[in-house]
């Protein structure tokens, strides 16, 4: 692959992490004139007519279902305030406020250069913006969904009188008009027609997969151009260290041994007991989108990736949660110091057991309410791909649904006494997928250093 390409593909994954940059970027010196000459001609909103609140209901349950929240609020920060950074090989991308403030946010923009926005990746300016804004996925929202998303920005969403800093990337990443040749490369969303809230089960389940959820820009593939491969939907991707996995039909390497029950509670909830837990990315998506969806609409989507035709994983080839068993191992040592900074000290098994037993138990069952999983049937251990398992072990989890917030801190952070070494990782990662999981897999210490630094 050219290093053009790779270098693209890096930043395009990197921002798919967080999910979508939905409106317009923080502009260069020169590009700020042209937006300002822009906003200034163009006029504000008209207020919505009191008898509009069902548009305005409409509008914040797209935004819910489009995980708008996710780039572009930070961690305690002030709603669609932007800010939060994304990094990439090329530099830092920092989320913009898309707040309704004239000024500092989106306010001026007219209902038009919204819709250019969203589902057309073409800022108030005219440039382009970059495809880590899932435009391609937006292109299929409806138009009376865009109008109600309008208006709830317009009229719901708090103003906020802050611009972050700007987003300053290297070559080539900084050309913003090569986005014009990709579009016309890139597979976008039919536009669906109609009103989306009286669509049959599936025709809903499917809107919101495509258009609004955007599940194919982390799970599908990408070529070379980092087009969706169409013919690979669903059927797992690599996510900046993460795996997204194979989530068709296939009984094998997806999950069609799930039901549709199941599903529903893993988007609603971020676990499937016995099978799955969000983190990382997906554990953004729960918090801030999934867990707060209708049941019918958790149903229609749960309804519609059960038929998503099953495609079979060119690693795993047996049920990821079918793996494991509860260990009984009697030569767990119970005084083993804090930290021993020789490793040949420190077997695997009291690497675990110093670390991870106090939560997970010793047998790896987790707790009876599910609050800590279990280790065994689980798909981050049962999986080929020790990807996930390191991310967890290095970032943790920190993922609320309604009342229940699931945390794991990471053994990542220097200033922790708990932190972990590559060689610790690897060693824990290796013991882990052996005695709960599909075996041993070999990780090295230079391969938790390659995911450390993602």
């Amino acid at each position: 692959m050219p290093d053009i390409f790779k270098t693209f593909r890096s930043f395009l994954i990197a921002g798919n992490v967080l999910g979508a940059l939905h409106a317009a970027p923080v502009l260069a010196a020169d590009e700020k004139a042209q937006d300002s000459k822009a906003a200034a001609a163009s006029p504000a909103p008209a207020a919505p007519a009191a008898d509009d609140e069902a548009l305005l209901k409409r509008g914040a349950d797209v935004a819910l279902a489009a995980d708008c929240m996710a780039c572009h609020t930070t961690k305690n920060g002030k709603p669609f305030a932007g800010g939060l950074k994304i990094a990439t090989p090329m530099g830092n991308v920092i989320s913009t406020n898309i707040t309704p403030d004239p000024e500092h946010g989106i306010g001026k923009y007219t209902e038009v250069q919204f819709d250019e926005a969203v589902r057309h990746g073409i800022r108030a300016d005219g440039v382009n913006l970059y495809p880590v804004m899932p435009y391609v996925s937006y292109a299929g929202i409806t138009d009376q969904d865009m109008k109600a998303l309008y208006a709830w920005f317009m009229h719901r969403v708090q103003p906020v009188a802050s611009t972050p800093p700007e987003t300053a990337l290297t070559f080539p990443a900084n050309v913003r008009s090569a986005m014009k040749v990709w579009n016309m490369l890139a597979t976008s969303e039919t536009p669906e027609t109609g009103d989306s809230m009286t669509f049959d089960t599936l025709r809903r389940g499917k809107y919101l997969a495509n258009a609004l959820e955007h599940c194919g820009t982390c799970h599908t593939p990408r070529n070379f151009m980092l087009g969706e491969k169409t013919d690979r939907y669903l059927g797992g991707a690599e996510l900046a260290g993460w795996y997204a996995p194979n989530i068709t039909s296939s009984k094998t390497g997806g999950i069609g041994d799930w039901s549709e029950d199941d599903i529903v509670s893993y988007l609603k909830t971020g676990q499937a007991h016995g099978r799955a837990q969000a983190a990382g990315s997906m554990g953004e998506v729960v918090s801030f989108s999934t867990s707060k969806l209708s049941d019918p609409d958790l149903h229609a989507l749960a309804a519609y990736i059960k038929q998503v035709p099953a495609l079979e994983d060119d690693v795993d080839h047996k049920p990821r949660d079918s793996f494991g068993q509860p260990m009984n191992d009697p030569d767990i040592r119970t005084d083993v110091p804090k930290r021993i900074d020789n490793l040949d000290q420190m077997s695997a098994l009291q690497i675990f057991d110093d670390n991870c037993a106090a939560c997970h138990g010793r047998n790896g069952a987790g707790t009876a309410d599910h609050s800590v999983p279990s280790l065994f049937s689980n798909s981050a251990v049962g999986t080929a791909r020790p990807d996930n398992l390191i991310m967890v072990i290095l970032n943790g989890v920190d993922r609320k649904a309604g009342d229940h917030h699931a945390f794991m801190h990471g053994f990542n952070d220097k200033s922790q006494v708990e932190r972990l070494s590559d060689a610790e990782i690897a060693s824990l990662v290796n013991f882990l997928m052996e005695k709960f999981g599909s075996g041993s897999v070999n990780v090295t210490p230079e391969k938790v250093a390659e995911f450390r630094k993602q």
